[in-house]
């Protein structure tokens, strides 16, 4: 599927973190996009009259082609995020898409296991979601890890989901906890805990550059195959 040029519109936009927002893009030309779950898209940034771009990945899954959502978190002084945290619902956004190939390797005949470090649950989200509504009778791992609790993304979702699907697993971890009674330290050592036979398992992971690289390390450290490790990683 070849990129395109998009216009939408904001439909909705909430604080997913102290943060992070949550952004709802509805398309209008085209109405619908379809990509694959893991799929980033380019936002066209309005600057002194020229245009910064900036890829996100797509937060939300390809069941829902009408709409984009994503888990954007403020840089002060951020060209991208400054502009964003400047939109009411209803304003345009011009975009591209769908790019990338993080994608989810197919036949789904193991389990997978996610790796989300901050908004880089972003992808792991569509993934997740994509592979509940296929109803993929394979057990689904999410390990979230960030330093505060209070940065914890889409937490009550993913909880609901853990709650009403037996084969969704959800863990998260705090390395700088403050009243905080879950998994506390790196996500490295709550996979080493709960991942016990990772051999019928491929491991996704996305986030900053030098956190996925390190966790990568550590991971083939545990004897965990290169070839079993997909990752998306932010510069």
């Amino acid at each position: 599927m070849p990129a395109i040029s998009l216009r939408a519109t904001v439909e909705r936009i909430e604080s997913l973190s102290y943060n992070v927002r949550g952004f709802r893009f509805k398309l209008a030309e085209p109405p619908a996009l379809e990509f694959k779950a893991g799929q980033f898209v380019i936002l066209n940034v309005p600057k002194n009259g020229a245009v910064v771009k900036r890829a996100y990945s797509i937060a939300s899954p390809p069941y829902e082609p009408g709409a984009l959502e994503f888990a954007i978190q403020h840089v002060e002084g951020g060209v991208a995020s400054t502009y964003l945290w400047q939109l009411k619902e209803g304003d345009p956004v011009l975009l591209t898409g769908p790019h990338g190939k993080f994608l989810l390797k197919e036949p789904f005949d193991y389990d997978p296991v996610f790796l989300a470090l901050g908004t880089g649950v972003a992808p792991l989200r569509a993934m997740i979601k994509h592979l509940l509504h296929l109803n993929v009778p394979r057990d689904v791992w999410l390990l979230f890890g960030c330093r505060y609790e209070h940065a914890i993304l889409y937490e009550s979702e993913f909880r609901a989901l853990a709650s009403l699907r037996h084969n969704f697993h959800y863990i998260p971890t705090v390395s700088r906890p403050k009243e905080w009674h879950g998994e506390v330290g790196h996500i490295q050592q709550t996979f080493q805990k709960h991942i016990k036979d990772p051999s019928n398992k491929e491991m996704y992971l996305c986030g900053w550059l030098e956190v996925v690289k390190a966790v990568c390390t550590d991971l083939e450290s545990y004897g965990i195959p290169k070839e079993k490790l997909h990752y998306e990683e932010w510069a």
